[in-house]
């Protein structure tokens, strides 16, 4: 549990300055007792990763500091190259009581919302997470993309957030969480029950 804590801690720290961090100029040297480079089972040791403006530059065992630049010792934390979630819905807080939310939502105005994926996205990338795939926003009354804009102001370093590959409009089926309408299919009975004996035996 604790070298776990010890990658997240390391993982945000990572994730925070590479999406916040705008100067094309700046660069940023984070050492830490041990490193995962993603490239074999073991941790390095005395890991050392250079950061400028935004991209990671290098990343090693004892690397070679470039004199001038601001050295951050995290001590005996360990670096963790920024995870990636391929499943996310930034947009809204899917916690709590599924009905109740159904209900807040008709009140909500999008606006508001937006403020609060603010908040989400700045959750996110101190999770650890630097790179998302967010697959649907969709709002009540309202056609706007939030996710869209989410994604543009943390790309302008408004706020603080992962990359994010936005799909606008979530893919769904009938009477599934992106229906609005929440209608179920309908079936014969004889149809259902033949389906289900097809189904059942392949």
């Amino acid at each position: 549990m604790r070298i776990f804590f010890r990658y997240m801690v390391a993982g945000f720290l990572l994730s925070i300055f590479c999406c916040s961090i705008r100067a094309a100029d700046q660069t940023i040297a984070l050492k830490a007792a041990r490193m995962f480079d993603g490239k074999s089972n073991a941790l390095i040791q005395n890991g050392v990763v250079i950061v400028q403006g935004n991209k990671i530059v290098d990343a090693g065992s004892n690397l070679q500091i470039p004199s001038g630049v601001e050295v951050i010792d995290l001590g005996e934390a360990t670096l963790s190259p920024g995870f990636m979630d391929a499943h996310t819905h930034l947009t809204a807080d899917f916690s709590g009581n599924y009905n109740e939310r159904r209900l807040q939502q008709l009140d909500l105005n999008v606006s508001e919302q937006a403020i609060r994926a603010t908040a989400f996205a700045r959750a996110t990338v101190e999770a650890g997470f630097t790179t998302v795939r967010d697959l649907g926003s969709r709002f009540v009354a309202s056609h706007e993309f939030v996710d869209v804009a989410l994604r543009n102001s943390i790309n302008k370093g408004i706020i603080v957030g992962p990359r994010m590959l936005v799909a606008t409009k979530g893919i769904g089926g009938t009477g599934g969480h992106f229906d609005p309408t929440r209608l179920r299919p309908r079936f014969p009975a004889a149809c259902f029950h033949s389906l289900m004996r097809w189904i059942r035996p392949n």
